[in-house]
């Protein structure tokens, strides 16, 4: 009978305590006082940033190279150590020594292969120190790429550099297949024959501008014995351009010209020779300048 009144205390002690929390949650400590309108309100402004945010973080986070960094350490630990670590070759990771000891052991035996190959006198030998001597002293000479790229797309690369673009626009001639520029403007004082006068002799104005009449690449700038200072330019379809008796040359050997850059200037008049000789070959042919462009 005594245990069946504990039992019976316990639960209404129990009872007791969990009215008595049900109480305090549903806040028991007083009647409900509404709000008198001469109260004053709580500052009801946000601030624009957050007192908890990092200003200086926020700042250097606006730097894109920062940013990206950042981006690569969540990335790493999203997806674990190897995405873009060490392991995973990553752009902005460092290469893990592991890597540099093993470059630097190829270079040293490429090294020293190449210092014991120069100390043999063996033809092998002598074959490849004439091979690895002319690849360290000679420049590649792109002549033939260039000719092929021109002769395949028409036009100069776009990664190579056009040099010496200032100068007034060209007299534009239409053709049946490709757009030609006229060089110059000028009179013809001694025209075409085609044997003994492969070219045509121009009366411009001294120092006049000259245009190349069509995209290509310069093969010759220099003194030329029968034609004075000369420059030549090789174009799509094997049309080969000559310009001599210039007064200026405002081009090198390898520069890529477009239609119509001015590549230097005329010379003086002289009654006999006029200031510019143009000439033009196509396939290694003379032909005829008037059947290409004009100098109207």
């Amino acid at each position: 009978m005594e245990v069946k009144d504990k039992v019976k205390q316990r639960r209404l002690e129990r009872l007791r305590n969990l009215r008595e929390t049900s109480d305090i949650a549903k806040g028991d400590a007083g009647p409900y006082k509404p709000a008198r309108l001469n109260e004053q309100l709580p500052n009801l402004h946000i601030p624009q940033t957050p007192p908890y945010v990092d200003m200086d973080l926020k700042r250097r986070m606006e730097d894109p190279e920062y940013a990206w960094q950042q981006k690569m350490r969540m990335d790493k630990a999203l997806h674990g150590r190897d995405y873009g670590g060490d392991e995973g070759g990553g752009l902005l990771s460092p290469p893990s020594s592991r890597k540099i000891a093993l470059k630097l052991l190829i270079s040293g035996a490429l090294f020293a292969a190449m210092y014991g190959m120069f100390q043999l006198n063996q033809p092998w030998a002598l074959k490849g120190k004439q091979i690895v001597t002319a690849s360290l002293t000679k420049s590649y000479d792109f002549t033939a790429v260039s000719a092929w790229y021109t002769t395949r797309f028409g036009g100069s690369p776009s990664f190579i550099p056009s040099f010496n673009r200032d100068g007034n626009e060209a007299v534009k001639v239409s053709t049946t297949k490709r757009t030609i520029y006229s060089p110059v403007k000028g009179s013809i004082i001694l025209p075409f024959d085609g044997t003994n006068h492969p070219g045509v002799n121009l009366n411009t104005a001294e120092y006049a501008p000259v245009y190349a009449l069509d995209t290509g690449q310069v093969i010759f700038s220099g003194v030329a014995v029968e034609t004075g200072l000369t420059i030549i330019i090789r174009h799509p379809g094997g049309l080969q351009s000559l310009y001599g008796g210039l007064g200026e040359a405002a081009v090198e050997v390898g520069d890529w010209m477009k239609v119509g850059e001015s590549i230097g200037k005329a010379s003086k008049k002289d009654p006999a020779k006029g200031t510019l000789y143009v000439a033009l070959t196509r396939d290694g042919r003379p032909i005829n300048p008037l059947d290409v462009t004009n100098f109207d």
